[in-house]
């Protein structure tokens, strides 16, 4: 496999300029030796603990408590009160770190952050739980509570006027259909791994995802939510991660759950939901010597949106999405038979020279300029000079943002904007309001007053992500960046569990129909829907045309019984069917 000079660094993945934190952590002695056991401690005050978030970074065990702050909340969601409580603390996962290359395991691994609304007039074993995660690697949790899933958005307009922040209920939450649980991986909000053990333990894509499967069973166990279904729920590259931690926790099955005290049975795991996730780094030509193909649809979007098309009466969304998503089969089978070689490390142009010759070329690159909007019409005997399509047809999401308009540049997570002059684009610099205001929204909501502050996107992770797969799981096929064979063993081993993949239109970022190529190579079309949404990267309001199908569908999903046969879910929705 040949990758481009990027390497493993995508615009997928979060790369924030700094990380650390604002003091120094408790650290442990130079005299300090693993524990076999979990030292018997005084319980420290909720968030009296300093983190730290270096990738050489670690947190004695004595500082953390694991007593969650908490208050009784009420809020309105589509009109029915919503009685409930929301707590933010740490638990202390356990038992995914081997001691050198031994067998045994150490007790304590990372203490993970996390915020959890319950409803608790329900009964548990009908009210499901959904553990939410974000991308990155190396983005918190906070993004995807506040305004997004979460019970509480606030008013920019009026926050302004009033100096101060103005909390409203949240019209978009899904706390009407689970309970939500939002964490932070390690080295990310106020998670840091637990010495011996240092952050970059834990950033790799099997040791990321066992350390929070971890998480999730000791979540489980401490609140008795055995026999609750659950749901586990990741953006971007959180949707990468779900996936693997899924098969853990479907490979442990009920042994990883203590006995409910109801003496109901446990459920394993029901549901996972994948927004914008990067499933196959490599399938991605952002990063890999591979066709474009994926992206093109993306592309014919983009222009679509920018010329007014989209907008106009006549506009057939499923018959154009059609002539894309074909015009992309044709693309690939060039790709391979002609100009797979212009896009090598070592280019040869010889093939893409003599098919330039050839009358079907006009064709081809004419198609191109139609569907993208960039570069000219093309006549035999032109040179790469006066078209770029000419130079090199397989254009990739980065080049294509530079080259679509002339004097402004398009944003990767959502091709219906440009930057704005001499800003960085949000895919490079994750900056997130929310992230500034969560320290002060869970000391006033849920009670938790933290000394650190609040690390929303931790840019030393992508640099130290370790994408070298575990290979004593028993998960076959070929793992490395990839979490398709997860995805296929999870479906595989719980044929039960339902599976909702969603998508925006405009998502330059991590391409619709790439996941669609992927997910149809993998034999998994008629298994798992894909849902398709006038929005960019990380479908959520504000951000997302109608907004209202996605939060019909999540709540069709979560009505599902039991497996999602793909012909019933759509039905369920004849009004919100995808093209």
């Amino acid at each position: 496999m040949h990758y481009r000079l990027c390497g493993l660094t995508l615009a997928v993945f979060l790369s924030a300029c700094s990380g650390g934190s604002d003091s120094e952590p408790e650290k442990a002695p130079s005299s300090f030796t693993p524990q076999v056991t979990v030292p018997k401690i005084d319980a420290p005050t909720p968030g009296s603990a300093v983190f730290s978030y270096g990738p050489e970074d670690g947190i004695s065990r004595s500082s953390v408590s694991e007593e969650p702050a908490s208050k009784s909340q009420k809020i309105t969601v589509k009109g029915i009160p919503v009685q409930f409580t929301a707590s933010a603390g740490h638990l202390i996962s356990t038992g995914s770190i081997p001691i050198e290359t031994g067998l045994n395991y150490r007790d304590v691994d990372a203490a993970i952050f996390y915020t959890a609304y319950t409803r608790d007039d329900l009964p548990k074993e009908n009210r499901p739980v959904t553990f939410v995660f974000n991308g990155g690697p190396g983005g918190a949790s906070a993004a995807l509570d506040l305004g997004f899933l979460g019970p509480k958005s606030y008013d920019d307009d009026a926050s302004d006027k009033a100096k101060t922040l103005l909390w409203k209920d949240n019209p978009n939450t899904i706390l009407d259909k689970t309970d939500l649980v939002f964490v932070d991986p390690v080295g990310t909000g106020y998670s840091e791994a637990i010495w011996p053990n240092k952050n970059e333990d834990f950033w790799g894509v099997d040791s990321d995802a066992k350390v929070l499967r971890s998480f999730i069973t000791r979540y489980i166990n401490a609140n008795n939510r055995q026999s609750s279904p659950k749901y586990i729920y990741g953006v971007s590259y959180g949707g990468f991660r779900v996936p693997i931690i899924a098969q853990l926790l479907i490979e442990k099955g009920e042994s990883g759950y203590l006995p409910d005290p109801s003496k109901k049975p446990a459920k394993v795991l029901s549901g996972l939901i994948l927004n914008s996730p990067i499933l196959d780094i490599n399938s991605d030509c952002s990063s890999r010597y591979v066709s474009c193909h994926g992206v093109l649809p993306t592309y014919a979007m983009v222009k679509a949106f920018h010329d007014k098309s989209v907008e106009k009466p006549d506009f057939d969304l499923p018959a154009f999405l059609g002539d894309a998503r074909l015009f992309a089969v044709t693309f690939n089978n060039l790709y391979k038979s002609v100009f797979k070689s212009v896009d090598q490390k070592i280019s040869d142009r010889s093939q893409w020279n003599i098919y330039l010759q050839k009358p079907e070329s006009e064709v081809f690159l004419n198609r191109l300029y139609k569907i993208t909007g960039i570069g000219k019409l093309y006549k035999l005997g032109e040179g790469a000079d006066s078209n770029p399509w000419i130079a090199n047809p397989n254009m990739d999401s980065r080049e294509f943002v530079k080259r679509f308009s002339p004097q402004e540049t398009l944003q990767m997570n959502d091709g219906r904007y440009f930057l704005e002059k001499d800003t960085v684009d949000p895919v490079v610099d994750r900056t997130d309001v929310n992230y500034d205001h969560i320290k002060s929204y869970l000391a006033g909501f849920a009670d938790y007053k933290a000394k650190s502050r609040y690390l929303g996107s931790n840019g030393k992770i992508i640099l130290h992500w370790n994408y070298m797969p575990d290979q004593h799981l028993s998960v076959t096929g070929d793992r490395f960046a990839s979490a398709i064979p997860d995805l296929t063993f999870d479906v595989t081993l719980n044929p039960n569990l339902k599976v909702l993949i969603q998508h925006g239109y405009y998502d330059l970022n991590t391409p619709f129909h790439k996941t669609e190529v992927d997910i149809e190579n993998a034999n998994l079309s008629s298994r798992i829907p894909i849902k398709t949404y006038l929005g960019g990267h990380g479908i959520g309001p504000g951000k997302t045309d109608g907004y209202e199908k996605v939060l019909a569908e999540l709540d069709a999903f979560y009505d599902q019984p039991a497996v999602v046969k793909l012909a019933a879910f759509n039905a369920a929705l004849p009004e919100a069917r995808n093209p």
